[in-house]
């Protein structure tokens, strides 16, 4: 009887949305939080892919460094000695007053509902832009730059016309934050290390160009000051053109054109210089600031509904330090994923709460090969030495040390070994319409 009784007894719901950095560490925090109390819980996380992807290292994937597979996680190998279950499917809707999520298979109940759904690219309502720029947001993404990159060099080999082949040879990143430098600096690398070698016949070093803008007077605003002009030495440095205060105005696949009035060719462009709150976070009735993010209480809760949690880019929780917003950031999601998962099981086992009040202690940035850039608080580190700390603390955020033991490998490889130059297209044929547009002058 008594098993039928707990067979029977409705279950307590915690519902994630997200399986990102935010709600992945919550689901696993969760579950070891509770332990062994509170059977009845259950704990789903749901997102329309089934791996968990690690970010932080997608430039690498877009410039044939790491194989997908090093960087892209099955969550359903994650959660597996978890009571999370995972629910792979795309989310229609956020129904809060009747407390249900509905997705493309079935709608879902919940009891506490975490919200972590990441943000989406920002044009800034450039339509043009929007339909022929490359982004780097996911996997998808990161194989269409790859492909795109090589694409451009067998364009150009058999290319005559110098002005036309200079234009397929130039490789435009605009927004200077840890994406694009990143991405700029991986470029230059793979570019001059890797496909000049199979491409070197009929192309020069000089006919490569990479080209890296900035909007405001610096890169990486997160940084310390003294880092940023560090960045910017390293960058110029290695060959790549970097321009501050500069805006770019149009780019219709061929010609880039800049507010200052300058324009040249350039068959690529990729986007990294604004994101936006997810869109089903922009519709939810809750309080939020001008950029669409939910306005948390200090535990994280949305400050005008219980059982209610936001975190990552989707929140806008004050700083109690600096008195300003967090920055969405990678640990910064993981960070307040501890601190939303411990405040749902103390509530469920009757233990006290806590406040999110984080001291951001720096931050990292990677340019190009065995090159890094640290800042830790009062300490700061350059060079291949800041390079293998980089690497060292991105893949210690792995979830599990089967994934750390396949990052590390990857690694490995990326170290001694050449990089892939092979163009490999699973895209499907709707799906090209970016890689067309950027190749129009080719024909």
């Amino acid at each position: 009887m008594a098993g039928e009784a707990v067979e029977t007894e409705k279950p307590y719901r915690v519902l994630i949305l997200g399986a990102g950095f935010g709600g992945l560490y919550t689901a696993v925090y969760l579950s070891r939080f509770l332990g062994k109390h509170r059977p009845d819980v259950w704990v789903t996380v749901v997102d329309r892919r089934n791996y968990f992807l690690f970010t932080p290292m997608l430039h690498s994937v877009a410039t044939g460094a790491l194989e997908p597979r090093y960087v892209a996680h099955s969550i359903r190998k994650i959660f597996r000695k978890t009571r999370v279950h995972a629910h792979v499917g795309k989310i229609e809707g956020i129904d809060l007053e009747n407390r249900q999520v509905r997705t493309t298979h079935r709608a879902l109940p919940y009891d506490d509902l975490v919200i972590a759904l990441g943000s989406e690219t920002n044009f800034f309502g450039n339509l043009d832009l929007e339909r022929r720029a490359f982004t780097l947001k996911n996997l998808e993404d990161a194989a269409r730059v790859n492909n795109h990159i090589i694409r451009q060099f067998e364009r150009a080999y058999w290319e005559e016309n110098p002005e036309i082949k200079r234009g397929l040879l130039t490789f435009v990143v605009v927004g200077a934050g840890p994406t694009g430098v990143e991405l700029a600096g991986e470029i230059y690398e793979y570019a001059h290390r890797e496909l000049l070698r199979d491409f070197g016949r009929r192309i020069t070093k000089d006919e490569i160009r990479v080209v890296l803008v900035e909007a405001t007077g610096r890169i990486l605003p997160s940084l310390p000051e003294k880092l940023s002009q560090e960045a910017i030495r390293r960058l110029e440095s290695i060959g790549i053109e970097v321009m501050l205060g500069t805006r770019l105005e149009s780019w219709d696949g061929t010609m880039v054109r800049l507010t200052s009035g300058s324009g040249f060719l350039a068959s690529t462009l990729v986007w990294s210089a604004g994101v936006k709150t997810n869109p089903l976070v922009r519709e939810l009735p809750l309080d939020k600031d001008p950029s669409g993010r939910i306005i948390v209480r200090s535990t994280l809760e949305a400050r005008t509904m219980d059982h209610v949690w936001i975190l990552g880019d989707n929140a806008h929780a004050i700083d109690p330090f600096e008195q300003k917003p967090y920055p969405p950031t990678a640990q910064t999601a993981v960070r307040q994923a501890r601190v939303v998962a411990h405040n749902i099981a103390a509530r469920l086992i009757k233990k006290p709460e806590i406040t999110f009040a984080h001291r951001h202690v720096g931050g990292f940035v990677s340019i190009g090969d065995n090159y890094a850039l640290l800042s830790a608080k009062q300490f700061t580190l350059t060079g291949i030495l800041g390079w293998f700390l980089w690497n060292l603390v991105y893949i210690n955020k792995l979830p599990i040390i089967r994934y750390r033991l396949f990052s590390t490998f990857g690694l490995f490889l990326k170290v001694f070994f050449e990089r892939s130059t092979t163009e490999v297209d699973f895209c499907p044929e709707e799906e090209k319409q970016p890689i067309r547009e950027a190749g129009r002058m080719a024909g």
